[in-house]
């Protein structure tokens, strides 16, 4: 991705709360199934643990 870092963690945040959003609510991923909705949340949130710690994000957070 090319941006600023600044940048480039602020997009890789929003996609993972879009990404939970999803999760948590099938009617808002359309043409997405929910355990593919899952699985790029986790992915994120693996990939980026500081990220998802600054946001206050978890694994568990998709089950709540």
């Amino acid at each position: 991705m090319n941006a600023r870092p600044t940048v480039r963690d602020a997009i890789r945040v929003r996609l993972m709360k879009d990404w939970l959003m999803k999760a948590r609510c099938p009617l808002v991923a359309k043409g997405h199934p929910a355990w593919k909705c899952r699985k790029n949340y986790f992915s994120l949130v693996r990939a980026h643990p500081s990220l998802a710690q600054k946001a206050g994000l978890r694994e568990s957070d998709v089950y709540l």
